[in-house]
């Protein structure tokens, strides 16, 4: 075993019974990671501790009878569980393998549902383990699943196996992600990867970016509906404990606001060739925005057909009343707001100068003009402002 790993590990001695002056580590019977639905149905029992009082991980449904070692079969995932069986907790207790310690942590309660001053731990001797031997270390053991499941709890939010934010940190930088690239997770879960790069940005002064891709699959949470929702609400709790945590530096730079996207179809209707009814697939197609879309979801399908980076700044003018977006310091202007006049126009048509953009391009829906005479005399309008390329959507 690695000499270093005995000393960071293995500092507890034991000062009494067969195994005095032996080297050990402490590890909880309960662990928050341990999923209660699978197959710990036996794992839900309470346990004397020194005092007298009954021990138990915290849950909804507890023992009929409180008297060590009667059992409850849990309910849900939030029913804690112990390592162990109750049988198998004899054992080693009767071994001298399990420890009781004060803690302020509150990891269990009594049997009044009381957080407890106790907690529960088992011996894992060093002697064992050399005789035992130990695979090569690799870099995975390091960042277990009960260190996110801390992780998470700090944040309040409640997640069943994922994986610690140092994992995805330690793994960008031995793949060199350097300052400003983008990470890409297509499984985003509870948005591990997203938590890690502003961690990774706030310890180095990075800008990296993130994009998280996740179905939104229903989860078992009274908060949240599906695990997008839950991946969202991280990102936010995330952010902003990073920046609590580092009140000492100067994050003025980082970057903890994202944007969220989902896939739908088009905002544009498709056209219906109904031949039995023309004049109404005519009529239908005067207005060819979707009723249910937004301005905003229109942008964002310009902006995809355009090629542009979806993470531009985008800032919002009203110009004659009428809301008008500017895309990356002037490179796309978009106004998609109905009866546009001549005045609409002249003024977004000085946007040009007022950004010193070289480039710039205007889109407005094709319904978006009060008249035909005001779309034509647009067109013009803008192109002698050096605004050549205009278009209808």
């Amino acid at each position: 075993m690695d000499e270093d790993l005995i000393k960071k590990v293995y500092t507890k001695i034991e000062k009494e019974g067969e195994r005095k002056g032996e080297k050990y580590r402490a590890m909880g019977l309960y662990q928050s990671s341990l999923d209660s639905m699978r197959g710990c149905i036996n794992q839900r029992y309470y346990i004397k501790a020194p005092d007298g009082t009954l021990l138990i991980p915290n849950g909804n449904v507890f023992p009929d009878e409180k008297a060590e070692g009667s059992k409850v079969k849990p309910q849900s995932k939030k029913d804690g569980v112990w390592r162990w069986t109750y049988g198998k907790y004899q054992e080693e207790f009767e071994k001298g393998n399990i420890e009781f310690n004060e803690t302020n942590n509150q990891v269990l309660v009594d049997e009044n549902g009381n957080y407890s001053k106790w907690n529960i731990n088992t011996k894992i001797w060093l002697k064992d383990r050399q005789e035992e031997g130990q695979l090569p270390n690799d870099f995975i053991s390091k960042y277990e699943n009960r260190h996110s499941a801390k992780e998470l709890k700090e944040l309040g939010i409640e997640f069943d196996f994922a994986k610690p934010s140092n994992l995805i940190k330690y793994l960008a930088i031995i793949s060199n992600i350097i300052k400003d690239e983008i990470v890409l997770d297509f499984f985003s879960g509870s948005a591990t990867t997203a938590h890690a790069v502003m961690q990774f940005n706030a310890e180095d002064g990075g800008n990296r970016k993130y994009i998280m891709v996740q179905l939104p699959e229903s989860i078992d949470d009274e908060d949240f509906h599906n695990i997008c929702e839950l991946g969202k609400e991280r990102i936010r709790r995330a952010g902003e404990k990073i920046i609590a945590d580092n009140s000492d530096k100067d994050l003025s730079t980082l970057d903890i606001g994202f944007k969220v996207l989902k896939l739908d179809s088009s905002n544009i209707k498709a056209w219906d060739s109904n031949f039995e009814n023309v004049e109404g697939s005519l009529l239908d197609a005067v207005e060819n925005i979707k009723e249910d879309r937004s301005s905003e979801d229109l942008l964002y399908e310009i902006l995809l057909k355009y090629g542009l980076d979806l993470t531009l700044p985008i800032e919002e003018k009203v110009i004659d009343g009428k809301k008008v977006f500017v895309i990356g310091y002037g490179a796309l202007v978009a106004c998609l707001d109905d009866d546009i006049t001549i005045e609409a126009v002249e003024a977004i048509a000085k946007l040009k100068e007022a950004y010193q953009s070289e480039i710039m391009r205007v889109v407005f829906k094709d319904a978006s003009f009060k008249d035909a005479v005001v779309k034509t005399n647009a067109y013009q309008i803008l192109k002698q402002f050096g605004i050549d390329e205009v278009v209808s959507v």
